[in-house]
């Protein structure tokens, strides 16, 4: 078979001012994983920065959906597979990745890719929380925010009393405290705020922080997972979930966040999240990757967002499975990964390393996988970039 692995970006991207490296290299894993499998022949196409990606991809240069699809077709593939990335600052790729896929399966391709329908519903969260209060699943009860209709006084000459911002008081002051407030079509945490009152709330509503529209959430209080989620018509693969570290607001990190596990601990209730999460895949449809945040509170479950997409996640569980990446994401896909034996890692993020030092590192046979971004364009300390190893746990135990 002709199997093509594909992902596009809407943003541009400054190459000279980015510095990334892996060990082992994704020019490495991809040679070692076309070499293992032999009877197909596989193709990488992506756009820059082509995350996930090795370094002879196919780059495509156009925005255009239909003309990245005709890239794709000139491959004359049998399987397309997207596998999409992110980006700042709205997480919007999946969708983008499903246009595509629409034009290859009007072409009569076969392509693993989530619909638009499902990629536009995980993106927009205040879309994920009706999903999920109609569906059924534990999540932070919250309130939408319309930046348009909070602020419409000062437009409106003939409006005397903005009677939509009195309702948003009004629900403010009835919520349960304290409260998270991000944007619903933000990437990750970036950009969230934990406020403690009616009164933090009120101000932040009222500030130049608030410039769009806002979800406003019950902050859980519990312990922080993520989970991933692979296959597709209603063939799915459920990961065990990560634990997640905080910062001191309670927020993971997409900068500073470590992941341990994976997760074997009888109290958490594993095979009760796992039937959720298969009932989640089931009533999105899923069609190929995404990964799940999760709140373990009260001796429940509950889910925060879906991203449908890579994570750095999939590094994790490929490095915990033993697997070259590439046939990791393969196999989660197609043949599934029920038979895999996880070992405990963990996926710590550290400073910018030094040339040796990377060396150094990458020559500790306890780390399984490196990377480092480095931001050489960054005016700000926490825009410079990370370090992030995943390395085997100092011993066998129980997270």
């Amino acid at each position: 078979m002709r199997i093509v692995f594909y992902s596009s970006n809407s943003n541009y991207y400054e190459e000279q001012s980015f510095i990334n490296k892996t060990f082992p290299s994704f020019d490495k894993l991809w040679q070692d994983f076309s070499s293992s499998y032999k009877e197909h022949t596989f193709f990488a196409l992506s756009q820059k920065p082509a995350m996930f990606m090795p370094s002879n991809c196919i780059l495509v240069d156009t925005y255009d959906t239909k003309e990245f699809a005709k890239k794709i077709l000139e491959l004359k593939p049998d399987l397309a597979i997207a596998a999409s990335f992110w980006i700042t600052p709205y997480d919007w790729l999946p969708l983008k990745d499903s246009f595509i896929a629409d034009e290859l399966r009007q072409a009569g391709v076969k392509t693993i890719c989530h619909s638009k329908e499902t990629a536009l519903l995980c993106f927009d969260k205040y879309r994920t929380a009706a999903f999920f209060q109609a569906n059924g699943f534990n999540h932070a009860p919250g309130l939408f925010v319309d930046h348009d209709l909070f602020f419409c006084a000062g437009n409106q000459a003939e409006v005397c009393d903005n009677v939509y911002k009195e309702s948003v008081y009004r629900q403010l002051k009835e919520m349960e405290y304290p409260l998270i407030i991000k944007n619903p079509v933000g990437l990750s945490s970036y950009g969230m705020t934990v406020v403690n009152s009616y009164s933090e709330a009120y101000g932040y509503l009222n500030s130049k922080k608030n410039n769009s529209n806002r979800l406003i959430e019950k902050f859980l209080q519990g312990q922080q997972f993520g989970a991933e989620i692979y296959g597709s018509n209603g063939n799915y693969t459920i990961m065990p979930p990560f634990t997640l570290s905080v910062n001191q607001y309670g927020i993971t990190s997409p900068k500073l966040c470590q992941k341990t596990g994976p997760v074997r601990a009888p109290e958490y209730k594993l095979d009760e999240l796992k039937k959720e999460l298969l009932r989640l895949a089931q009533c999105l449809k899923l069609d190929g990757y995404a990964q799940v945040d999760l709140i373990f509170s009260n001796e429940k479950w509950y889910i925060i967002e879906i991203n449908p997409r890579l994570s750095g996640m999939t590094t994790t569980y490929a490095a915990s499975a033993g697997m070259n990446f590439y046939e990791y994401i393969f196999k989660a896909v197609t043949t599934g990964l029920e038979k895999i034996e996880l070992k405990d890692v963990v996926n710590k993020k550290i400073p910018l390393q030094t040339e040796e030092e990377l060396e150094k590192l990458s020559q500790d046979e306890n780390i399984l996988f490196l990377s480092q971004i480095e931001n050489k364009a960054a005016k700000q300390e926490r825009e410079k970039g990370y370090c992030e190893i995943i390395y085997r746990a100092a011993s066998s135990q129980s997270f």
